[in-house]
């Protein structure tokens, strides 16, 4: 007995053609999906990087927090200097002018210390303050006037003293700048009258004050 087989070989055919496309299709998406898997991750370490780099920064910054107070604090006293030299404009008109004075003050400020303020004092109101004559006294003037006995005293002239007040990092800061002022000439003497140490947004310094003696000339 003779079989024929009427199976059509085209029918195989195609459906040998749509498992390969579906075959393709499937490579196509699984490499499409490694990719994107890929590019997740680099993008992921790329944010940790940078979240990294940015909590250095966080932590450098509130480190210096402190020190960008100080600054800002230096720099709203350098901006009072003018209402400052307004204040001590009332210097005899025979002394140097109120802004020369300011000025060369400022001047000779060294790194790491910083003015708060400048007034005008005389002899009485640092008496007041129990601040020790021998400080500013004239012990010749004195001698002499103690010989005179009972005699007449002549009058003494007005002393005149300008009160220098600030703060400085350390000590020696205040010593420099205790240095530079007794180099001008029309300081008659130079003292440093307090020196203590504080704090100032966590930061230890220290708060001076200075008193600069310059006599009114004589006639």
């Amino acid at each position: 007995m003779i079989r024929i087989n009427l199976h059509d070989y085209r029918y195989e055919l195609r459906k040998l053609e749509i498992q390969k496309r579906v075959v393709k299709c499937l490579a196509i998406i699984v490499a499409a999906l490694f990719l994107i898997i890929v590019s997740w991750l680099v993008e992921q370490a790329s944010l940790d990087s940078i979240r990294s780099e940015t909590r250095k920064l966080e932590s450098q910054v509130a480190a210096l927090r402190n020190q960008v107070k100080k600054v800002n604090d230096m720099e709203a006293r350098q901006n009072r200097m003018d209402t400052i030299i307004a204040g001590i404009e009332d210097l005899r008109e025979k002394q140097m002018p109120a802004s020369t004075i300011v000025r060369d003050l400022n001047m000779v400020v060294p790194e790491g210390l910083w003015l708060s303020s400048i007034i005008q004092r005389d002899e009485a109101e640092l008496q007041n303050k129990n601040i020790p004559v021998i400080m500013f006294g004239d012990p010749a003037q004195k001698k002499k006037m103690k010989q005179r006995g009972r005699k007449k005293k002549t009058e003494a002239l007005p002393k005149e003293f300008v009160e220098v007040s600030g703060y400085a990092l350390t000590e020696k800061e205040v010593a420099g700048y205790m240095e530079r002022l007794q180099e001008f000439p029309y300081y008659e003497t130079t003292f440093l009258y307090k020196s203590a140490q504080t704090v100032i947004g966590k930061q230890a310094v220290y708060h001076f004050i200075v008193y600069c003696y310059m006599p009114e000339k004589e006639e």
